[in-house]
């Protein structure tokens, strides 16, 4: 087996974001959202609504509703709370995203600092690194910070934990708010979109577009980039 240690003198340090690119979450958290509105408000959200806050946190999408039907009497603070009740439960549903734990567990074998930076609060990050186990220890909620993705103030924090500089970082994300969060904290982002996402023109912004984390596990061991990383066989 290849092992990977990290070209010097600046070592990379590797920030992963969760929903949808760790755990398979991002449908859990559309139909809770969607099940939700239609609820409260009798209205079905279309996808596009929704993919529109992939990314961003439960308040932002909870601020947009209540903006959205602006007669139907919702309160943010109301909204949140039920929307985070129902998913903490449900949350712990969501699977590994393919080839999540072997890229992790691969990366862990070296001495490359990796964190966590999700919109989700900080308990469903700790939830799902306990439940599944994953080797991270360092992890960073968009809770933590004032502004939610695209703003990159919670990679720019997960930076500041790992002790990292910002532009030795390099960031794994599924969505396009992401990806503009990263490269706006100066930043490598990596994509990794969903196959069916209605605009993949969007992640162009992107410095890489892998097609899986099987495909980023393979591109970290590839020659292709021998001058960021020493793989050794």
């Amino acid at each position: 087996m290849s092992t990977v240690r990290f070209s010097q003198p600046q070592t990379p340090a590797i920030i992963f974001d969760m929903d949808g690119l760790l755990i398979d979450s991002e449908p859990v958290w559309m139909r809770t959202e969607r099940e939700l509105i239609w609820e409260l408000v009798g209205e079905e959200l279309s996808n596009e609504t929704l993919l529109s806050f992939q990314g961003r946190s439960s308040r932002v999408f909870c601020e947009g509703m209540v903006a959205r039907f602006a007669n139907a009497n919702l309160k943010v603070e109301s909204l949140l709370e039920q929307l985070l009740t129902r998913m903490e439960s449900n949350i712990r549903s969501a699977p590994l995203m393919p080839g999540a734990r072997d890229l992790l567990e691969y990366l862990a074998e070296t001495s490359v600092p990796m964190a966590i930076a999700s919109s989700s609060p900080m308990a469903f990050i700790e939830a799902v690194v306990k439940q599944h186990q994953l080797p991270i220890t360092s992890m960073t909620s968009g809770t933590e910070v004032p502004a939610s993705k695209p703003h990159p103030a919670v990679f720019e924090l997960a930076a500041q934990r790992l002790s990292s500089p910002v532009h030795a970082c390099w960031v794994w994300e599924d969505s396009v708010n992401g990806v503009i969060a990263a490269k706006a904290a100066s930043m490598s982002a990596i994509a990794v979109p969903d196959p069916h996402h209605p605009r993949p023109e969007q992640f162009s912004i992107a410095d890489y577009q892998h097609a899986s984390l099987l495909k980023s596990l393979e591109w970290i061991r590839s020659e292709d980039v021998s001058c960021l990383f020493d793989v050794k066989g």
